[in-house]
């Protein structure tokens, strides 16, 4: 029997070329069911536009924007006037600046220098999740800083700034304080290194004590302030952490104190309690105003005159001139820093110079190698929690974009009925 050969084209006779050509209910019903699929969805969109604009977002909004979150037109303008939500071609939402600005005071970002004056749009993107829209990602602000460039003259600030960790210089204060620049700014004698030994004199009848950062260093209240510029370390007193330990103790013969104040309210004070304790007895308040000014006052301040005090007898000095303490009540101020934030944080780890400082001139900020341990750009306002260790490095966090000025600030802490509009500084999260 002979074997029949099967061929390519032998086979390929088998198929109908026209079967596609032919009507089928099974092909037809599947048209039906397409073209009524697309009706449906046309249907839906334009009822959900008249009802509302969910079907159009983009994304879930901000935070705070939330209270609007259903009212779209507040800040999308619409190009064709009275369009409404109806899908009309051509009807393209956008939001300008005067939109932000309805509700905002906010300034543009150095006008007067920069090239370009970015919208609010390029830097707080809408539309990305439940976040703070203050916490504008980095790309925001390298647009420009990566290759700063101004309209006159040189860049004041480090013109090449990728991120903290790329281009970003030391801190301000630790690269232009000069020794005479902290001479003027402090003014006292003060050795850290003593101060936090073990078993120190104490308060009189409390025994020996041992001092803690803490025991100085207390965060300022936050009553009256935004959340941005809260956790502010409030400018050590006198009275709160001096005293207890120091006392400005004259003559044995009184328990009071000489007040803390200027010297010639502190030597007024003197002389009229020596008048009472020794009248006309000029030894005794020249002992009493050399205890005050020789060893007490210049223990921490720097006294001019003081060494004409001891050993005179019935001899009337002028008031000496003692050097005021100036402790800056911030160092950061043109960025922001929250202690608050950082409270998870022992002081030393930061401030670890401290530990070791012998003298009221040193610098004791911590380096921003110090910062970029923990702030290292491996985290980001829109990605997951990463590990213990990394922390945000957004340039929000330190940085205020918008410079408002004096009087819009007068203007947004006045009348809230003649004026509702929120600073931006107010509206950023406590860090």
């Amino acid at each position: 029997m002979a074997i029949r050969k099967r061929t390519t084209k032998s086979v390929a006779k088998r198929h109908d070329l026209d079967y596609f050509k032919k009507g089928s209910p099974i092909r037809l019903w599947q048209w039906y069911l397409a073209a009524g699929a697309l009706v449906l969805a046309v249907l839906w969109v334009s009822i959900s536009g008249f009802r509302s604009a969910n079907a159009f977002s983009a994304g879930p909004i901000s935070n705070s924007h939330a209270v609007f979150g259903q009212k779209c037109e507040v800040c999308h303008i619409p190009v064709v006037s009275g369009a409404g939500w109806v899908p009309v071609i051509g009807n393209r939402r956008h939001v300008p600046d005067s939109a932000c600005q309805s509700c905002h005071q906010s300034g543009p970002h150095h006008a007067d220098l920069t090239k370009v004056t970015q919208p609010c749009s390029s830097c707080h993107i809408e539309h990305v999740g439940s976040m703070h829209l203050a916490a504008s990602p980095n790309k925001g602000c390298t647009q420009c800083h990566a290759n700063l460039e101004v309209s006159k003259g040189i860049p004041s600030v480090a013109a090449h700034i990728d991120s903290f960790t790329k281009g970003h210089p030391d801190f301000r204060p630790l690269r232009l304080a000069s020794m005479e620049v902290k001479e003027a700014a402090f003014g006292l004698k003060f050795n850290h290194a003593d101060h936090l030994k073990q078993g120190l004199s104490g308060p009189p009848g409390k025994g020996p004590v041992t001092l803690k950062c803490a025991s100085c260093h207390q965060i300022e209240d936050a009553k009256g302030r935004d959340t941005a510029h809260s956790g502010i370390m409030a400018p050590v007193s006198f009275e709160n952490s001096c005293r207890s330990c120091h006392s400005l103790e004259f003559d044995k013969a009184t328990a009071e104190q000489a007040p803390h104040t200027t010297s010639a309210e502190a030597l007024a004070f003197v002389r009229t309690k020596e008048a009472i304790l020794h009248p006309n007895d000029g030894e005794a308040l020249n002992k009493a105003e050399t205890i005050l000014f020789r060893e007490k006052c210049a223990l921490c301040h720097t006294v001019a005159g003081v060494e004409m005090f001891p050993h005179m007898t019935n001899a009337v000095f002028p008031t000496p001139a003692v050097t005021p303490s100036k402790q800056p009540d911030r160092f950061f101020s043109a960025a922001l820093f929250s202690h608050t934030a950082h409270s998870a944080v022992q002081c030393e780890e930061c401030h670890a110079d401290a530990l070791k400082s012998t003298s009221g001139k040193d610098l004791l900020l911590p380096k921003i190698a110090t910062c970029q341990r923990c702030h290292d750009g491996e985290s980001h306002p829109q990605g997951p929690v990463l590990s213990t260790g990394h922390a945000e490095s957004g340039c929000y966090l330190c940085h205020e974009y918008h410079e408002v000025k004096p009087h819009q600030v007068a203007v947004a802490q006045g009348d809230e009925k003649q004026n509702p509009a929120f600073r931006i500084d107010q509206l950023l999260p406590s860090h």
